[in-house]
């Protein structure tokens, strides 16, 4: 596979991106790798990086307004999400067949798991109502 499809494929990913300014920095990051894989994976880990922040606050909001049993079903949901993302991002870097593009693939899959998790998580937040206190 050339450097080119991979490009493609990491820019395919950014219309998936909500968050217009930080795509914009994602887009010029990768146009400015050349094509360069290391760099166009360290510009993937960076986007990562800020989705992976987005996620976790998203994920402490849900948490704090949903009742007792909504936080059990959120952590079990969670965790699950949480499983099959690492594995399938670990299977698709380990891909034998993929050469060097197998990183990319993978980077591309989690950056695009990562968003749609993200983006569920921040619609439930935008739905709760107040927190809901803790029982000790």
């Amino acid at each position: 596979m050339s450097a080119g499809r991979g490009l493609t494929r990491v820019l395919a990913i950014l219309a998936l991106s909500t968050a217009a300014a930080r795509a914009q920095d994602f887009e010029a990051c990768i146009k400015q790798s050349g094509g360069v894989s290391t760099r166009m994976l360290e510009c993937g880990a960076q986007e990562i990086a800020r989705w992976d922040a987005r996620l976790n606050a998203a994920y402490r909001t849900v948490l704090a307004h949903a009742t007792p049993a909504g936080r059990t079903s959120l952590r079990a949901a969670q965790r699950a999400w949480l499983e099959h993302h690492r594995a399938e991002t670990r299977r698709l870097a380990g891909a034998a067949d993929g050469g060097s593009m197998a990183f990319l693939d993978s980077q591309v899959f989690e950056l695009s798991d990562l968003q749609q998790r993200t983006e569920v998580l921040e619609q439930r937040a935008r739905l709760s109502g107040p927190p809901t206190p803790a029982r000790p």
